[in-house]
């Protein structure tokens, strides 16, 4: 892979005058021309916006004025997020050449930091539906997954430092492992989704992939920082948009009947890498260990159901004018997620959100005697072929509590990436990101 230097220490090359953000921005561009024709990463792209940009912010770090810690960081913007300047398209024909009049929050927090814009990134339809062009470049015979495919992909090929993803369910955390790379999926709420096309009020969360810890953490802080989502309280940290590696002391396995979908070869190096935490002096501990943790288990396996019926009643508005202005133009998944939203009554979808509150506090309990959660980000490394975008069932679980996680690219099974979910707790943010760099700079495989 076309890996791009830690934007940390390009950054810190920026402000001595050691390196320009238009020469990064021409590493991108170099690993672009190098492998976009492959990949195919990108629903659009704007070579000439992004080097005006990078010009700019060049100019500033010149004259000691940058904006923000993202000045002159490379993004990636995924094609369901709001731009004034480029098409947001969904991957749907009745989208297609559909141009927003303003810029979705995520965005505009980006231009006012000096962020480069690149362009826009495969999604898969509406987040949910048909696969796009997007390949996997570890193995260009198997999915990038999704939804948040170009974003996972280009990141993987050095064509952007970070990007824009969107997770329902599984859509930053699945793609970001099949692909080698971070990603982050903050607490539900903490970052604004304004200008994000919506799939499911309920599960919708921004968050950021890229190639390491310390630059999804940038992104994410700053966007919460200028454009907060519901959650006001933000992500925690200073305004540097720094993260201090802190060693995790304890650390539980929610080791769900998910875990029955890992083929033999994954399972074992998750096995594994419990066992390197474990030499590094963590407490790793199992449900068959904790009574409480074993119960809390059993819990979490019950909403593999609940939370699709959730999104599907979700998806009712906008979803079911779609399907009745343009049939023809929506996949077979559309179809089915209004079909199953019908079947869903208030009182049900009341239930539903009422179980998932009292999760919510179970799963805080566990904050007491633990810094983090942790379970593989997927059933296992990229399925080969294209249809088919990997299981949901690893990630659902902290999509449907809505509290944060991280992708961390620790493992590989027959050569190909798998990653490491590392869930935290609701507003726990920053020290879930201080525990993913520690682990990130003690285990990764170039530690």
């Amino acid at each position: 892979m076309a890996a791009l230097p830690d934007f940390a220490t390009m950054r810190q090359a920026f402000l001595e005058g050691t390196d320009t953000p238009r020469n990064l921005l021409e590493q991108c561009l170099e690993n672009i021309q190098r492998s976009e024709a492959t990949v195919k990463a990108f629903a659009h792209l704007d070579v000439e916006g992004a080097r005006k940009a990078a010009d700019l912010s060049t100019a500033r770090y010149a004259s000691g004025k940058a904006l923000s810690p993202i000045d002159g960081m490379p993004v990636g913007v995924k094609d369901i997020i709001d731009t004034i300047d480029m098409p947001t398209q969904m991957n749907n024909d009745m989208f297609s050449g559909h141009q927003s009049r303003s810029d979705a929050a995520c965005v505009r927090a980006v231009r006012e930091g000096g962020g480069v814009i690149l362009g826009k990134t495969v999604t898969t339809e509406f987040a949910i539906g048909r696969s796009g062009p997007t390949v996997n470049p570890h193995n260009t015979g198997h999915t990038p997954g999704g939804s948040s495919s170009g974003s996972a992909a280009g990141t993987a090929a050095g064509m952007f430092v970070a990007a824009f993803g969107t997770q329902t369910q599984g859509s930053i955390i699945r793609p970001s492992s099949f692909n080698g790379v971070v990603g982050f999926k903050p607490t539900l709420g903490a970052l604004s989704t304004d200008g994000v096309h919506p799939l499911s009020r309920s599960h919708d969360h921004l968050g950021v992939i890229g190639q390491s810890v310390q630059s999804v953490w940038a992104l994410s802080r700053w966007v919460g920082e200028i454009a907060p989502g519901q959650d006001t309280n933000g992500l925690g940290g200073d305004a540097a948009c720094t993260l201090m590696p802190v060693k995790p002391v304890r650390l539980a396995v929610a080791r769900t009947t998910a875990f029955s979908d890992l083929d033999r070869q994954s399972a074992q190096a998750f096995d594994t890498l419990l066992g390197d935490l474990r030499g590094l002096g963590i407490a790793v501990c199992e449900p068959d260990g904790d009574p409480y943790l074993a119960e809390l288990v059993r819990r979490l396996d019950r909403i593999v159901e609940i939370s699709i019926r959730m999104v599907a009643f979700d998806m009712r508005w906008p979803y079911r004018s779609y399907v009745d202005v343009a049939p023809e133009a929506m996949g077979p998944r559309i179809h089915e997620l209004v079909a199953l939203g019908k079947e869903v009554s208030l009182d049900e979808y009341r239930a539903m959100r009422a179980e998932r509150e009292d999760l919510r506090n179970r799963v805080m309990e566990l904050s007491r005697n633990y810094d983090a959660v942790i379970l593989p980000s997927a059933s296992g490394p990229a399925p080969e072929g294209f249809e088919y975008t990997g299981a949901r069932t690893f990630l659902l679980y902290w999509s449907f509590i809505g509290f944060p996680a991280f992708n961390l690219p620790l493992m590989k099974v027959d050569g190909m990436p798998f990653g490491l979910q590392l869930a935290g707790f609701q507003g726990q943010d920053h020290a879930l990101g201080q525990k993913a760099a520690w682990l990130e700079k003690s285990l990764a495989p170039d530690a």
